[in-house]
């Protein structure tokens, strides 16, 4: 699966094929490292915040003391999830220099990011459905829904993850993994048109690499 993303950025020699792919947002803690070498890739997609009911519901409470109970129980279950998360990165990582990386699908409230950060885990919050489709084709693991039974055997890997800022904009770079089945070419230009005419360039070849693969024949 191959992807092609733009930047208006530098030059056009400055397209580059990544072994990987780029995410088109970065962190949300300041306190997060921007970039880490030797990263297990935790692929999922569990809510990471408290949800409001998505039917209409009511709750009626007695007192005060109550309601704070109440709020107390949704907390902690949200910091459950987040602690098993933890727990698996220190099993992990724990006597080495590699690195966790969490890319979660659903969102990752502040209280849990602050938490994360502490373990010292970098946490991407609602990550697009293609990406995390394409994160497990890159970096092996497999997407899960459910913080229950995670082993290492979930994780992905890559050599390398960085984020990058353009402007307002913020990027994420999964690269250096190992058996890659996804990657991107990342197509820089200095204007709108110098780099629709990079893209057309690359569809083509693109197009003539399929069909050289399907008919099993190319003619020089």
């Amino acid at each position: 699966m191959v992807e092609i993303m733009h930047m208006r950025h530098k030059f056009d020699v400055d397209t580059r094929l990544i072994e990987g792919l780029v995410l088109d947002h970065g962190s949300r803690h300041p306190d997060m490292k921007r970039r880490a070498e030797n990263c297990y890739i935790l692929t999922a997609n569990v809510s990471l915040e408290y949800e409001k009911s998505e039917i209409n519901a009511g709750f009626f409470y007695s007192n005060a003391e109550q309601r704070e109970k109440m709020v107390t129980a949704e907390r902690r279950q949200v910091d459950e999830r987040v602690q098993k998360i933890i727990e698996l990165k220190n099993k992990v990582c724990a006597g080495t220099d590699k690195n966790f990386v969490v890319i979660n699908q659903k969102g990752i409230d502040p209280p849990s990011l602050d938490l994360l950060a502490r373990a010292g885990i970098i946490a991407l919050r609602r990550a697009k459905r293609r990406n995390m489709e394409r994160l497990v084709l890159a970096c092996g693991g497999e997407a899960i829904n459910s913080v229950e039974g995670m082993t290492e055997d979930c994780l992905g890997w890559a050599g390398l993850v960085y984020e990058h800022v353009l402007g307002e904009e913020k990027y994420t770079f999964v690269e250096n993994v190992k058996n890659p089945h996804s990657c991107t070419i990342l197509i820089k230009g200095p204007n709108d048109h110098t780099i629709a005419q990079i893209k057309d360039a690359v569809r083509d070849g693109l197009r003539s690499v399929k069909n050289t693969v399907e008919d099993e024949a190319v003619v020089l």
